[in-house]
Order: C-alpha cells, then structure tokens, then sequence
C-alpha cells in the first residue's frame, strides 16, 4: 500500500507541475513592472512567481520520484549518450555563468541576471520531461496562444478604450507613440517586446487552427493522421485569433516585427508546400501574409509611414532660412560663451507633420564642432519650441540663441531641427544650417567673457543610432574576446565605447548575436552557433513522422522568429521573452521522443 501511495503522491505532483506550465504559459505575457516580492538578490515580477511556481512544483515532482525509488525517464538515462539539444543547452549555461564570474566590472550585476536567465533555462528540462506525448504539447501550445491572443486584443483597444488604456498602467507606465500614433504596447513593457512574443507565438496559431481545417478538407481519417490538434473545433476561432496576432503585431509599429512576421509566413508556406500536407495549407499562409500586407497598407498614414523603413529620409525633409536682415545674421566671431541669436523659417518639405508639444515634439537646435579637429564641442544644444504644429507643406518662424564654448578656436556653429526621441534632421540628410565662427577674446583681467559651460545643455541625446551601438559591441568584444563584458553588462557599459558621459542603460546592442559577442565573448558566440544547430537538428527529427509534423513547424518557426528579429533587437532582459524560447526549445524537443518514450 506504501508503494501505491508514493506512486499516487509521485502522479499527483506530476500532474499539479504540468498544470502549473499551462498557468505559466497562459500568463506569461503579463509582466508588471513593480516587483511583487524579492527571492535573495532577485525582485521577482508578477510572471517570475509563475516561473518559479512551476519550477518549484517541477523540482518537486523529480525529488519524490528520485526520494521514492522511481525511474525517472530522462533522454541520456540508461547509458545512453547526452542528446545534442541537451549538451548545447548545458554549454550555453556554463558559458553564461563563467562570463558573469569573469565579468571585469559589475560582476554582481552580471552574476544577478544569470541567475534570473537560468530560471527561463530550466524551463527547457522541465518541459522536456512533462510533457509527454503530443497531446501534452498541444495543451501547452493552447495556452500560449491564448495568452498571445488576450495580449493582442488588449492591444488593440490601448489608446481606443480610456479604461482599458488606464488598466495597462501597471504593465508600462507610459504610453508609446510614433508621429502621433499610439504604438500598441499591450501587458508588455515595449511595443518592441510585444511584436516579438507575438511573432514567436504566430506559428503555434496558424498551425493549431490549420491542423483542424485540413482535417476537414480530407478524408475523416486523414484528420485522424494529424494527432490531437486536429480534434480542436475551432477552424473560425482560429482565423479570428490569426487576424487578432496580425493586427496586435501591426499596433506595435515595430517595423522589424512586421518583417520577421512576413518571414514567418513566408517560411510556414514554403514547408507546408514542401512537406505536402494539402496544397490549400500553403495557400492558407500566403493568404496570411497577403492579409498582412493589406492591413498595413490600409492602416492609418502614420502607421503605413512609420512600416516604409526605405522611405524614412522622406520623413524628415526639411529646409531652414534665416530671415533676411540683422535676425537672420550669425557674426564671424564670438567671445568664450558667447550667445547669438537667429530666426529660421523652417520649412516642412517631408511627410510628418511636426508637434510642437511633448511626447516628441519637434524643435530649433544646435551643435558645435571644432572646424579644425572635426571634434564635437557641444552635441545637444539648448531646444527652441516652435509656435504651433507645423503640417507638410506648412513653415513657421522660430528663433534661437546658441551659447558658444568657453575654449576659444575655430567651431562650425550647425544649426538643426530635432525629433525627440526619435532623431536628429541631420541624420536623416538634411543640411541644416552652418556657419564658421572664431570663438576669441579676452578681458583686460584675462579671464574669459561671457557665462559658464553650465548654460549649454551637455546631455546626451536620447536616441544612439543601431549603427553606432553595433560598433561599441564590436569593440567591447575586441576588448574582452573569450567571456566578454559579462552577462547583460554591454547596456551599462557602451557609453565608454562611444565617448557618452551618462548612457541610458536600457539600450542593448539592438543584435542579438553582436549582443552575445558583446556580453559572452567568442564562447558565447560558439554556444549560441551550437544550440541553434542543435534545435535545428531537434526540428528536423519532430517534424519527421506526420502525425507531429504540424506542430513541430509551428514550434521551429517560432523559434526561428527569434533569429529573425534577433538581427535587429535582443529581448533577453524581460521575462516573458526570455523564457518563450526555452519553453517552445522543450517542446520540440519533447515531440522529437521515440514513440515509446513519448507515452503519458
């Protein structure tokens, strides 16, 4: 009777873990952004509760059944060779951890988000050994896609619905836009965020309600062939929620999440063409994909205006003409912290219209360069409002005063329109204007005319462009090549590379693989080169026998969704998106069991 009790209390725990990562899956789109409760060094987040709830209820299963004498069926057991999925995730971990303890500066730092990542890394072998069979993945992937969904809806209603607007508070304070336009943010912190867990989860979607529509274009017992996805009843429910991913991932305005959505589509097309599941499966994607394309197109100018990456020089056209007269004149020479004054017309020659009030306004600036060394004296000069809203096509007068620098030479004083939080017109091609001026003069004490440094705003400018943070990992890998600067340390690290004085320590490396360079070194490079082939080895021997073939495609283009984006972003500071990897890694790796391990 012992034995039966233990075997019970075993099944029991089991069972209380596999429901804990359908919770998880469910919730993992909703992060709040106070911590609800500390773990050690670590605040814990509404969705890391959930994390280690599961993991705990997992942890406990494995104990009691390695404390009661039961045979854990884990691949590797039994002398048999550690599977390469295994390995890579094992290396990737090892790699992690020595890069934190050799980080040379903010060892703690680095050492804390290791500690935060392995707790997404178990997710894998929890995964792995829960989910057994088919019908135990599909569960799972229900609930991601039903808290995808859920995210996308709420999506869609931010900046439509005051009180669903005001329920996201605790989820990010402050409200994202672009040209004016609401950029749709959702339960997750960014709107770049919300684009990657949504384009990840895309796939598991698509594939769930296509299993049930194949089922009903072939033979009754071809939908049999499909497994236990293809019993759920919800072809139309499952093109409502395509549409609901699509228009979610539109909201965000993230132009790299729209294209590794096309490339989702796209890669989900060709291998269904390619596996032959039915003809019209590879119609349905590309049907997608041309729904997608249409709603953008559709969508209002400023979120169609904000997808046309090729065309963002037309954005920012602009001309500024000095009134004609003493207004509009700039002297040759200044004394040290000297001020002149101009009045611009600027003219609007591009396609947004310029706000005069914040988020992003639009306003009259300036920079100093020393003409001789090409030097930046002073980046950010002091910001001059314009009068009202200036639409395309439209002008309007302002003026303003620049304060030369203290150190007498020879400066180009360049006159500038800026987009807060967005760019600099001069990045976008426009020439502004520029003026040559001697920065000379003394008084009969000696010291320098005019006021202090402290009148000239030195702060640093809000927005470092990809390129240059791509050249500071490539430099802070330089620096340290085996380990790098330590687990997540480059955000706080890059400004040495770049000459900024205060960086703004929520900026990563906008790659994921210059990031890993950048943080774990060549070691880490190579691990994340092995895992991805590793995964990719794991995809090819799921998606082999039929009956899983469906699922594991959506399971392997969500995680290739990551590559995609990757090139562009790095998302491995925010819990939801660092452990959907790990979560859909286990998955897939739990389908590709021989059949008999693969038995509930």
């Amino acid at each position: 009777m012992a034995r039966v009790d233990g075997v019970g209390m075993a099944g029991a725990l089991r069972e209380a873990a596999r429901a804990s990562l359908l919770l998880l899956a469910a919730l993992l789109p909703f992060e709040m952004t106070r911590p609800l409760a500390r773990l050690g060094p670590l605040q814990l987040s509404s969705v890391e509760l959930f994390l280690y709830l599961a993991l705990a209820v997992w942890g406990a299963s494995v104990a009691d059944g390695l404390l009661g004498g039961a045979r854990v069926r884990h691949r590797g057991a039994g002398g048999r060779r550690l599977p390469a999925t295994h390995a890579a995730v094992l290396v990737w971990t090892l790699v992690l951890f020595a890069s934190a303890l050799c980080a040379p500066a903010l060892r703690g730092t680095a050492i804390k988000f290791a500690l935060r990542s392995l707790s997404g890394i178990l997710l894998y072998p929890a995964a792995v050994d829960l989910l057994r069979g088919p019908a135990a993945i599909t569960r799972v992937a229900q609930a991601l896609a039903a808290g995808a969904i859920s995210a996308a809806l709420l999506m869609l209603a931010e900046g439509r619905l005051a009180r669903v607007t005001e329920a996201l508070r605790p989820f990010h304070g402050q409200t994202f836009e672009v040209f004016g336009l609401v950029r749709g943010s959702g339960p997750f912190q960014y709107p770049n965020i919300a684009a990657m867990y949504l384009e990840a989860v895309l796939p598991l979607v698509f594939v769930l309600g296509l299993s049930s529509i194949v089922a009903r274009w072939t033979r009754p017992h071809a939908g049999a062939s499909l497994g236990p996805i293809a019993g759920s009843a919800w072809p139309l429910l499952a093109l409502l929620a395509l549409l609901a991913l699509l228009g979610g991932i539109l909201t965000t305005a993230s132009r790299a999440g729209l294209a590794t959505a096309v490339v989702c589509l796209v890669a989900l097309g060709i291998c269904l063409a390619l596996a032959r599941v039915t003809r019209r499966s590879a119609w349905a994607a590309f049907g997608a994909l041309a729904v997608l394309g249409l709603a953008s197109q559709l969508a209002s100018s400023a979120l169609t205006l904000r997808l046309r990456f090729w065309k963002d020089a037309d954005w920012y056209r602009a001309a500024l003409v000095p009134v004609a007269g003493p207004a509009g004149q700039m002297p040759a020479r200044l004394p040290p912290a000297g001020e002149v004054s101009v009045t611009f017309e600027a003219r609007n020659l591009g396609a947004l219209t310029w706000r005069r009030l914040p988020p992003t306004p639009v306003a009259l600036s300036y920079h100093w360069i020393d003409a001789d060394s090409g030097e930046i004296a002073v980046f950010d000069g002091a910001r001059f409002e314009l009068p009202a809203d200036v639409p395309p096509g439209g002008s309007a007068m302002v003026r303003g005063t620049a304060v030369a620098p203290t150190r007498p030479g020879r400066y180009l004083l360049w006159w500038d329109l800026v987009h807060e939080h967005a760019t600099w017109f001069s990045q976008r091609g426009n020439p502004g204007v520029r003026r040559t001026i001697e920065v000379a003069g003394f008084d009969a004490a000696g010291a320098t005319t005019g006021r202090a440094d402290s009148v000239v705003r030195f702060a640093v400018s809000d927005v470092v462009p990809r390129a240059a943070l791509w050249r500071a990992a490539l430099a802070a890998w330089r620096e340290h090549p085996l380990l790098g600067l330590g687990a997540d340390n480059f955000r706080h690290l890059y400004g040495r590379y770049l000459g900024l004085p205060d960086p703004d320590d929520r900026l990563h490396a906008n790659n994921l693989y210059l990031e890993t360079l950048a943080d774990e070194g060549t070691l880490g490079f190579l691990a994340l080169v092995f895992l991805v082939g590793a995964l990719g080895s794991a995809a090819r021997g799921a998606a082999a026998p039929p009956p899983t073939r469906l699922l594991a495609l959506g399971l392997s283009v969500g995680l290739g969704a990551y590559l995609v984006h990757g090139i562009f972003d790095t998302f491995l500071e925010f819990t939801p998106t660092f452990a959907l990897p790990w979560l859909l890694a286990g998955m897939l790796v739990a389908l590709g069991r021989a059949p008999g391990e693969a038995a509930a």
